[in-house]
């Protein structure tokens, strides 16, 4: 049977709440960022080699330009956050079928390094960092936090659910929605907010 969902909050339990998440969940945060940052670290130094075949877009670049498109951009990748949330949500129908997001934790760390490389131009110093760490870094590992988020919830209250139980799937589907809500945030203040106060600041 499936454990009632405990993700309303208020702000006595706040602190227990997040300390047992951390408790409860640390093989998968562990594996999972483990994994994104030791598939990241491998990838850049085999990416790095074939660095003259790369081009992708450099954001900030483009910022300094006057050719970057806030929207366009943004939803661009406000869509592979719900495509990424969406994919673990789903991962309830099987048991260990989680495990299959590992791999695309894998993929996503090795997109990243390509995008860096890739995007790495002969220009400006800070140009290149602004653009690595500010944009590709924080928006990509904004979806591994979505993907990890969801499928710890999903292990710890629903480690498995038959395709009868619509109140457990209607937890899911709220938390999942949530939380793609929150980091789906995040990516606004990636590609809209931080870009207009650099380009006020630097530019």
């Amino acid at each position: 049977m499936a454990k009632k969902n405990k993700f309303k909050l208020n702000k006595g339990v706040a602190t227990p709440f997040i300390k047992n998440f951390f408790r409860d969940n640390k093989l998968f945060l562990i594996t999972f960022f483990g994994l994104y940052l030791t598939i990241f670290g491998i990838s850049i130094f085999i990416v790095y080699r074939y660095q003259e075949q790369l081009c992708h877009n450099n954001y900030y670049q483009m910022l300094l330009e006057g050719n970057y498109n806030y929207f366009k951009v943004t939803l661009k990748y406000i869509l592979f956050n719900i495509l990424f949330a969406f994919c673990a949500m789903i991962t309830y129908r099987k048991k260990f079928a989680f495990a299959f997001m590992y791999f695309v934790v894998t993929f996503i760390a090795y997109r990243l390094a390509v995008n860096i490389v890739g995007s790495w131009q002969d220009c400006n110093l800070i140009i290149n960092i602004l653009n690595s760490v500010f944009f590709y870094f924080l928006i990509t590992t904004i979806y591994v936090i979505t993907i990890v988020l969801i499928i710890c919830h999903i292990n710890t209250n629903y480690l498995y659910c038959n395709d009868r139980c619509p109140t457990t799937l209607k937890s899911i589907f709220k938390f999942s929605a949530i939380t793609t809500l929150i980091t789906s945030l995040c990516i606004v203040v990636c590609t809209v907010i931080l870009p207009l106060i650099l380009s006020k600041i630097l530019f």
